[in-house]
């Protein structure tokens, strides 16, 4: 009899292959040019980058589970990698060497975390400190491909030694280099924008390798025409561009484990160890929140499995193996059924390496050190403060004082540093001495009361964080399934927000095995923002302002009987289960506004709803402005949008076009798919197509008995609000006609 993995793998391979195929050819694509740049900012040989992708994907698929996490190279490694070929040069030229001997036992010690089940602890760390490393690894990825950007070579790889040496770099930049670096950061910048969906068939870093060569070709060609004396600042040589052999597998450098006596080489062990840890751990339970059908990797088996691979990928001359955000995402986004993906992604990207070497070692530097550079200002943009001030002052605190202690200390250091702080935080914050407030962190007071029938009330008193959020999860753990569950904070002295994150993920897991949870007493305390994971210490409420566009919103609201509802919402369930937000995380809605369409009898709401594609740092954030209408009775389930050129590309690796023989207007004009063909054609009477074709062209997708409308994907102005309230109307009056039919 066949084991059960075996089962699972054959089923797998069963499934429709060619969106895989699909999907792992555009991950490749994004993590051919991601894994070169990782490697060079590394100060690793170009093909270090890329066996990370290789060696995941054709070994962690079938360790890790069903999940369809991607694979790659760490970028958060890349300060930790910089400072070990420094502390490990001794002069020989074999530092590298030094490193893969520090990654091989790198990841012995997480293949043994993960066999011991110390994955978990990964769930425990601080959000804001997590936050302030990542954003530390995004200054000094910036940092270290500025001289890359300029064409020039910096003499050290520490961050405040680059800044000084800065305005020399400058006086002694490279103009053809500028001139690439430019754009293409300009091309990293506008592509996302441009409204033409040819675009979007290639990733945005794709379109700069590709771009570059003929960049390099024309600053060649330029060069010679300014004559003798300017042609070398112009042209792009062989000093410019990626050092890639042709036969890369004669080139593979092996661990040298000579400096297991050195202080230093421990050093970096651990950092490597923690911070490749830390990201994967960070990074797979990312991925299992994008994964809208509900897929959960082992954090266990996770851990071990890139630790094995970490190991492998070091004896053939690779950076350390981690599951990887960006690539993931793009995975997912591209409608990869099965884990065979991440495979043919790692067989799509040894062909690349293999055959086209030759092409890949004409890619200018600075092309790459532009991807590295928007990849570490991802990490640290704007954005990132105002999330964490979002969720409290005391987040962005917490998330600054950790990123200067990173930019100080160091990554090793400053993380425990950052965890440090946000102990004495929470100590402030109770006002106990500190012997109680040690006394609550090592045991925290938790009494289960059985209720009458299947419920439990759980009270908690103490401190309720991330040093004793274990002891928590073991109490729940001990609850049995289907059970209605109430935790009572009431007597908490402080409730903090990588406790509450843990309880809204777990609440969720709880419900859908078909049981109850749900927290009170925590009304009693104060909080210093209106995010519901924020610090919870007292009571408090705010006012807040309205915006020239909400004001105008609250005037149409008067002025046509609407209900208007500016504050934010973090209840999103309702949005979740249509299948544009499967793989998109709703963050929140606000701007509510609420009606009712008096002929039809449907009521709806629209709302300004933020959501996220990717996470940490492949992680994009939009806004868009979207109406649901819930009907009287349920409808076929289809999602109907405008077609394009790609839509007609892609329909072998997806679900066809459902076409109306009799209507060629609207099957040319629009994309029509659903699972029960028969339902959805019966549904579409001749006047819900004709109304289609005369109204301008919306996004419709149906769940049961809602409807989800939007027009474009961005906010919407207020006359566009005041369109879409029209449309919806008259939509909702055809689609109740062919109900009622």
């Amino acid at each position: 009899m066949r084991s059960k993995a075996t089962h699972e793998l054959h089923r797998d391979f069963r499934q429709p292959w060619k969106s895989d195929l699909v999907a792992s050819l555009s991950v490749a694509l994004v993590a051919l040019p991601l894994g070169l740049g990782v490697a060079l900012a590394s100060g690793a040989p170009p093909v270090a980058g890329l066996v990370p992708s290789i060696i995941g994907g054709l070994l962690v698929t079938w360790v890790r589970g069903r999940n369809l996490a991607v694979n790659g190279p760490s970028k958060g490694l890349v300060p930790v990698v910089l400072v070990g070929l420094t502390f490990l040069d001794d002069g020989s030229g074999n530092a590298y060497r030094y490193m893969l001997a520090a990654f091989v036992i790198a990841g012995g010690l997480q293949l043994l975390s993960g066999v011991l089940g110390l994955g978990k602890l990964g769930r425990y760390l601080p959000a804001a400190v997590i936050s302030g490393m990542l954003a530390a690894i995004g200054v000094i990825i910036i940092t270290s491909q500025v001289p890359s950007a300029l064409g020039t070579h910096a003499h050290t790889h520490r961050f405040f030694e680059t800044l000084k040496e800065l305005p020399e770099l400058v006086m002694h930049a490279h103009p053809g280099a500028v001139v690439v670096s430019l754009i293409s950061l300009v091309v990293l910048w506008r592509f996302p924008l441009l409204p033409y969906r040819w675009v979007a068939f290639l990733p945005t870093s794709m379109w700069v390798i590709l771009l570059s060569f003929p960049l390099a070709l024309g600053l060649n060609w330029l060069g010679p025409q300014l004559g003798a004396a300017h042609s070398a600042e112009w042209m792009i040589g062989e000093d410019l561009l990626v050092d890639l052999p042709a036969r890369v597998w004669e080139h593979l450098p092996f661990p040298d484990f000579s400096q297991l006596g050195n202080p230093w080489f421990w050093l970096v062990v651990f950092s490597v160890f923690l911070v490749a840890s830390v990201e994967s751990l960070l990074s797979a339970r990312a991925v299992d929140q994008m994964d809208g059908e509900g897929r959960k990797v082992s954090l266990n088996r996770d851990l071990a499995a890139n630790g094995g691979a970490t190991i492998v990928s070091a004896f053939l001359g690779g950076l350390p193996v981690i599951t990887v955000v960006l690539c993931s995402a793009v995975n997912l986004n591209h409608g990869a059924r099965t884990r065979w993906s991440n495979a043919y992604q790692a067989l799509l990207l040894l062909f690349f390496l293999l055959l086209l070497s030759p092409f890949l070692s004409q890619v200018p530097l600075a092309a790459l050190a532009a991807i590295l550079m928007v990849t570490g200002y991802k990490l640290t943009a704007l954005k990132v403060y105002q999330d964490a001030l979002r969720k409290g002052w005391e987040q962005l605190a917490l998330l600054i004082g950790t990123l200067l202690a990173c930019m100080l200390t160091g990554l090793l250091p400053g993380l425990f540093l950052g965890i440090l702080a946000t102990v004495l935080l929470h100590w402030a914050k109770t006002g106990i001495p500190a012997a109680a407030f040690w006394r609550f962190e090592r045991h925290l007071q938790l009494r289960v009361l059985p209720q009458s029938g299947q419920s439990f009330l759980v009270r908690i008193k103490g401190v309720v964080n991330f040093l004793t959020l274990s002891q928590l999860e073991s109490t729940l753990r001990d609850i049995p399934p289907k059970q209605s569950v109430v935790l009572d904070f009431s007597l908490a002295r402080l409730v903090d927000y990588t406790t509450l994150e843990y309880l809204h993920e777990y609440a969720e897991n709880y419900h859908q095995s078909g049981g109850d949870l749900d927290l009170t007493g925590l009304g009693i305390h104060k909080v210093s923002s209106d995010h519901p994971y924020a610090l919870h210490v007292l009571e408090s409420a705010r006012v807040p302002r309205l915006s020239r566009r909400q004001a105008r919103i609250k005037e149409l609201a008067a002025l046509r009987n609407y209900t208007y509802l500016p504050e934010i919402d973090y209840r999103t369930a309702e949005l979740r289960k249509f299948d544009f937000f499967s793989y998109r995380p709703v963050e929140y809605t606000r701007n509510r506004l609420q009606g009712l369409y008096p002929e039809s009898s449907v009521y709806w709401e629209i709302s300004d709803v933020s959501f996220s594609e990717g996470a940490l740092m492949a992680q994009e954030v939009y806004h868009l402005t979207v109406q649901v209408l819930t009907l009287p009775r349920e409808t076929p389930a289809f999602t109907l949008t405008r077609e394009g050129f790609l839509d007609k590309m892609l329909q072998f690796a997806v679900q066809e076009d459902i076409d109306f023989s009799s209507f060629p207007q609207f099957s040319s004009h629009f994309v029509l798919r659903g699972p029960d063909e028969t339902a959805i054609r019966t549904y579409f009477t001749p006047e819900l197509i004709g109304f289609f074709e005369v109204s301008d062209v919306y996004h419709v997708e149906t769940q049961g008995h809602e409807v989800l409308v939007f027009r474009h994907q961005r906010l919407a102005s207020n006359r566009e609000i005041e369109s879409m309230i029209e449309f919806c109307e008259g939509l909702s009056v055809h689609m109740g006609t062919s109900l009622s039919e």
